[in-house]
């Protein structure tokens, strides 16, 4: 290990082509100065070229050469030691990219269900003889009439069919070797007949030594090939893109047909996604590990205690995992925590006020386009919805396993129509991503997860139906048998999907009374909490002194931090929002025509607009885009509507540039004016809030300045750093002033140093009741430490007292605005007298 055991502070880096190790250099001093602890890396190891974040891997065993490559990453980590930060690295063992580039994937295609690589990937070889490859533009026979299909060497050294340029699959070892023979090349065909390593290498070297002349025999055969007889043989198959929607023969992840899922609870799979994070912990050349989607694997449990066997006890283990209300993570995962998306909510919840948002949904159910019902109704609806349009394959799968189950009772006279009706209304009220059921006796929380799934399937009203259910459920927690076992992993690893599909990707932008809360890992029916259950929640966390990551914004949220506190401001004036809204909807009238966005979409414009301001119109409408389409109301990534998407993106454009519209961007402009010193206020209540609560404070890249961004790609924007390292000395301006956010840099740097010099402090958590509306106050460090945030201040009201004896006022020359907000003091010696509490408290 580095030496690097405080966890205080992580700080999230995006590498992709334009952002290396070499350029990570060059921001380590300022971390240093911010006050970081580890620097925490998107993935690392080999990602298809081109990639941007680095989730779609093709080679888990080298270090991404577009990010510099071994040497690279050893001149990065040497820096880090020197410079005493340790480093938390994000890993991938769900999924790889189902592309060219992948030797893996390439040579499980090349050997089908009997080659070396056969069990890496999770292919269904019992019910497809061919692995289905939606990706052609036509049917398969078009695609071949048309000739854009070519039989060519790849330059990795397989026998491929290529389909415009990008897409390549091998051809069967068997045809590799015979048609090598056949060009007069025999060693290179032994070669490929004797080579049954996972990934080909010694074949596929063995191809790319041809010589030129060989080269050319290879190529004439080749060219003389009938492709339609010899795609049939194969042990993969083409199609349509569209075709992926009726049938696949893979786990993928999500509904995203090219990353393609890995049976990592396999040992040699196991093996090879971790040998090369597991080398560099072990090298001391990283601290920790993030587990990205720990919720598609088969087994979460059996997976966390074989990583931590292998990892150590030392290292930091955090898992990508959304926590539904009122679960916990289970005690069984050895690991520290969580990425925070859990954290981030409930940070944010306290911001918003539910009379406000009560009032704004109110307003917003009479508008056309409105998506009517309470939450969890149109949960459901929205998980039916993606379910039958997204995951069809994987639901036709299910079924076929529960026919396959139900053959082994004679008894049961359930069809496959039943079994699939059955089994959608449980999955579409399940009320969590997903359930943790091994072969062993189901724990109680997974019973009662499956007991309130079955509840809420009865309001079908079918008793042949809810039958089915009963029985399924009963299969899925109790069955025995290869079928059973089958029904039971698959339908956990699409629970899991179907709930971030059908919520955080359609409901949380139909929802759009008030944008804020519709976070990741948020829940559209608690947008607020009351103080004292958000103490109460806080209190767990700092009594168990938790290393989960306590983020306010990620890589994945779909809002800034400052985005959020803005709009959260609605809340609390609804009925000005919501009388500037019909306003503008007839001041506007005439920038739209008769294909207008509908009077819900154009809220969320004039939203994202209030929460972004300024924003310009390349920015606007990028995010417009994915919000209608992510919506699924009007247009679909699928099947666009661009009539429809045309019309709101041109309202979208004339409301930042159209003449017509320069009094709408004079009222913005001053109202966004009007907020600023509130919505400043909230940003800087959010952060010490992360920076003060139990738990890993975890910067985005960037936010430490105000940070006013959109969902991506709109959040992985390069960061101007040079800008963030002179804010660093500049003298600090009123909040008023403050367009950048250089008093909530110098907060976070203060705080963070504060947690270095103190760690004492930051231990514990006791709540002081506040009289004063909306101040949170606490205590750390068994007293020593009172944290007071204001969650309504919208520039006046009370103030906590500053309560006697001998205190050292934390943030005293950041000046008298920002303690408008936030209060932070450290006793000198000794505790809280009782007198000071009461004080305090009013």
């Amino acid at each position: 290990m580095t030496g690097v055991s405080d966890w205080r502070a992580t700080y999230r880096l995006q590498f992709h082509a334009g952002f290396t190790f070499d350029d990570a250099l060059r921001v380590l001093p300022y971390l240093c100065r911010l006050g970081i602890s580890h620097v925490y890396a998107s993935p690392i190891q080999g990602a298809r070229p081109g990639s941007t974040h680095g989730y779609d891997q093709v080679d888990p065993t080298c270090i991404n050469p577009e990010l510099g490559g071994e040497l690279g990453f050893e001149r990065f980590s040497d820096a880090l030691r020197a410079a005493g930060l340790g480093l938390l690295v994000d890993i991938v063992p769900n999924h790889m990219a189902a592309h060219r580039t992948n030797p893996w994937w390439m040579s499980a295609l090349a050997g089908g269900p009997e080659g070396p690589a056969a069990g890496i990937f999770d292919i269904d070889w019992d019910r497809h003889s061919q692995v289905l490859l939606p990706v052609l533009g036509g049917t398969l026979a078009e695609t071949l009439q048309k000739g854009d299909i070519a039989l060519s060497v790849d330059p990795a050294g397989w026998l491929v069919a290529c389909a415009y340029g990008e897409h390549a699959w091998p051809l069967r070892a068997e045809d590799t070797s015979d048609l090598l023979e056949a060009a007069a090349l025999p060693e290179v065909a032994r070669q490929w007949r004797e080579d049954q390593s996972p990934e080909r290498a010694k074949a596929r070297e063995a191809v790319r030594r041809v010589d030129a002349a060989g080269r050319e025999r290879l190529a004439a055969l080749l060219a003389k090939q009938d492709l339609s007889t010899l795609i049939a043989r194969q042990h993969w198959r083409p199609t349509h893109w569209r075709a992926g929607r009726d049938a696949l023969s893979t786990r993928r992840f999500f509904n995203i047909n090219d990353l393609i899922g890995v049976r990592v609870e396999a040992e040699s799979v196991f093996a090879l996604m971790h040998q090369l994070p597991l080398a560099l912990l072990r090298a001391g050349r990283i601290d920790g590990l993030r587990i990205d989607h720990i919720d598609g694997l088969a087994d979460p449990a059996g997976y966390c205690a074989r990583l931590r066997s292998e990892a150590g006890a030392e290292a930091l283990i955090v898992v990508e995992k959304i926590l539904g209300e009122g679960e916990g993570l289970r005690t069984d995962w050895p690991v520290d925590g969580t990425t925070g998306y859990e954290r981030l909510n409930m940070i944010n919840r306290l911001f918003v006020c539910p009379v406000g948002h009560r009032a704004l949904a109110q307003s917003l159910a009479s508008d056309d386009g409105a998506v009517a019902g309470d939450p969890t109704r149109r949960l459901a609806a929205a998980k039916r919805q993606v379910l039958e349009e997204s995951f069809t394959p994987e639901i036709e799968q299910l079924t076929e396993l529960a026919v396959g189950a139900a053959a082994s009772d004679p008894a049961l006279e359930f069809a496959a129509p039943t079994l699939r009706a059955a089994l959608t209304e449980l999955i579409v009220h399940f009320p969590v991503y997903r359930s943790y059921l091994v072969a062993a006796e189901p724990a109680a929380p997974d019973r009662d997860l499956y007991a309130a799934s079955l509840s809420a399937a009865e309001a079908c009203g079918d008793p042949w139906i809810t039958a089915a259910a009963n029985w399924i459920a009963d299969t899925i927690l109790h069955g025995s048998g290869r079928d059973a076992a089958a029904l039971r992993r698959r339908f956990q690893q699409l629970t899991g999907p179907l709930m971030a599909k059908g919520l955080e990707d359609t409901e949380f932008y139909r929802s759009v009374a008030l944008l804020s809360p519709n976070e990741v890992g948020g829940d559209p029916a608690s947008p607020s909490i009351s103080i004292p259950a958000f103490h109460t929640w806080a209190a767990r966390r700092g009594l168990t002194e938790p290393r989960d990551i306590t983020p306010l914004a990620t890589h994945d949220t779909k809002r800034g931090a400052e985005t959020r506190a803005r709009l959260n401001l609605l809340s609390h004036a609804p009925a000005e929002w919501i009388g500037r809204v019909a306003r503008w909807r007839r001041m506007n009238a005439g920038l739209h025509g008769k294909d207008r966005p509908d009077t819900t979409d154009q809220w969320l414009v004039y939203q994202t607009l209030f929460g972004a301001w300024p924003i310009c119109a390349d920015r606007l409408c990028t995010f417009v885009v994915k919000a209608l389409r992510e919506a699924k109301r009007h247009t679909r990534w699928e099947n666009p509507n661009e009539v429809y998407e045309r019309s709101a993106l041109d309202f979208a454009e004339a409301l930042l540039e159209h003449p017509d519209a320069a009094a709408f961007r004079s009222e913005m402009d001053a109202i966004v004016a009007e907020t600023a010193l509130a919505a400043r206020y909230n940003g800087l209540a959010q952060a010490v809030l992360q920076l003060t609560l139990p738990g890993v404070v975890d910067i985005y890249q960037g936010t430490e300045f105000w940070d006013f961004s959109l969902v991506d790609p709109d959040n992985r924007r390069l960061v101007d750093y040079e800008q963030r390292e002179d804010g660093l000395g500049m003298p600090l301006p009123p909040i008023a002033n403050d367009e950048v956010g250089l008093v909530k840099q110098r907060l976070v740097q203060r705080l963070l140093h504060l947690r270095q010099s103190r760690p004492e402090l930051f231990r514990g958590y006791a709540a002081i009741p506040s009289q004063e509306d909306g101040w949170i106050v606490f205590t750390r460090g068994g007293g020593r430490m009172v944290v007071a945030v204001s969650s309504r201040n919208l520039g006046a009201g009370a103030l906590p007292r500053l309560p006697d004896g001998v205190w050292h006022d934390v943030l005293a020359d950041m000046g008298a605005d920002v303690r408008q907000a936030v209060r932070i003091l450290v006793k000198r010696d000794g505790t809280i007298a009782d007198r000071a509490v009461k004080q305090l408290s009013g």
